[in-house]
């Protein structure tokens, strides 16, 4: 799923994707050809998640370390 999708699907913006992408929480894997963000199921499970967590308060440490175990 292309990003403008899941930022439709989800309703979080593009820049907030890429902002969690950058900070580790998510990494959707990249069209060798073109270099676009593919987002898999998975992707979206934790999307929705952090979303959660985020309308909750959560910083985004917290989330990085519950992600982590």
């Amino acid at each position: 799923m292309k990003i403008n999708e899941v930022e439709n699907l989800i309703g979080i913006s593009k820049k907030n994707i890429r902002f969690y992408e950058d900070q580790g929480l998510l990494s959707p894997t990249r069209n060798a050809d073109n270099g676009y963000r593919s987002y898999s199921d998975e992707d979206i499970k934790l999307l929705e998640q952090i979303k959660l967590f985020r309308k909750l308060g959560v910083p985004i440490d917290e989330i990085r370390n519950m992600q982590a175990g």
